[in-house]
């Protein structure tokens, strides 16, 4: 038998930020859709020795590390996909359900399993962190969530357990089964300054510059670095007057504005709050029968929220 896309199944649990298999992982199974793929690779260096006869003297393969995306639909109340957040924002969700971006860090212990008939064979990935995170929510269609991911290396199948087999002492919760978000779950836009307006489309990304750390003497990294992170917020939005040039100031100036959002069914979900965020200059679009307003915002640090975007589960604790 050949092994089907619809015969595979990601599980994840929290890692290290090493090498290492974890100890009996609490695996939380995630639902993905089509263009999900995690794959190891590293980087080919060619030697330039001149051999006889203008022979090749070969490459050695250094840099191994895992990359990939996890593209799913967004839910509320999976436990994979909040371990997912969790590494995107570089925090943790408190008692009362509030994840705010930080410097915390969750590592990712990551399987891939592969069901052939009665066979399973499973790939596993330790050291994996998520180095970008994007949400897209449109009026007629599911809310998305793309995890692009970022590990030290592949598991030898022998390393973790037997062949066909799960890792010692491994447990296993399944995902949500909750109804998925849609264009009409994402209400409560609030954007100071823009008033009452309908939106049509909405993007969120949070992309961390990540980078593996290779070391003389070993095959694998001796850890995952990040130098920075960037958030954008791109809304397009109906138009209905000239607010959104008015968050311009004195022709150049872009003060930062509050912003938050809901993504609910049935009292179920998320709030995304950005404390505060600058806006683009707006640009017009003719989309079809529709006079459409685009603006990027990209938010700043707040004092008093000690963050510069956070997420909270709703119904709030």
């Amino acid at each position: 038998m050949a092994i089907n896309p619809s015969d595979t199944e990601f599980a994840i649990a929290v890692g290290t930020a090493t090498t290492a298999v974890p100890t009996a992982p609490q695996f939380k199974r995630l639902e993905t859709i089509v263009g999900s793929n995690l794959n190891a690779t590293a980087d080919p260096i060619q030697s330039q020795t001149r051999r006889k006869g203008r022979t090749n003297a070969g490459q050695r393969l250094v840099n191994p590390r895992v990359e990939g995306t996890l593209n799913t639909e967004f839910v509320a109340g999976d436990a994979a996909t909040e371990l997912l957040l969790e590494s995107a924002f570089s925090g943790k969700f408190d008692e009362d359900g509030l994840l705010k971006a930080g410097t915390t860090e969750t590592n990712l212990f990551v399987e891939r399993k592969w069901q052939d008939g009665a066979t399973s064979m499973f790939t596993r990935y330790v050291g994996c962190v998520v180095s970008e995170f994007a949400l897209n929510a449109e009026f007629g269609g599911i809310v998305t969530a793309d995890f692009t991911v970022l590990g030290l290396g592949r598991v030898e199948p022998s390393a973790a357990a037997p062949a066909g087999a799960i890792v010692p002492g491994a447990t296993y919760a399944d995902a949500s089964t909750n109804t998925k978000l849609a264009g009409p779950d994402v209400k409560n836009i609030t954007i100071e300054g823009l008033g009452e307006v309908d939106y049509s489309t909405l993007s969120l990304t949070i992309s961390q510059a990540r980078e593996t750390q290779g070391k003389l003497g070993s095959a694998f990294a001796r850890g995952i670095g990040t130098s920075g992170k960037t958030v954008e917020l791109m809304v397009s939005l109906y138009r209905k007057d000239f607010g959104p040039e008015n968050l311009i100031k004195n022709g150049i100036e872009n003060p930062a504005v509050s912003i938050s959002f809901d993504m609910v069914f049935d009292d179920e979900g998320y709030r995304v709050i950005i404390p505060a965020a600058q806006p683009s200059f707006p640009e017009d679009a003719e989309e079809g029968a529709n006079q459409m307003v685009n603006v990027t915002f990209s938010p700043i640090g707040d004092a008093d929220a000690g963050t510069d975007i956070m997420i909270q589960k709703l119904p709030e604790a």
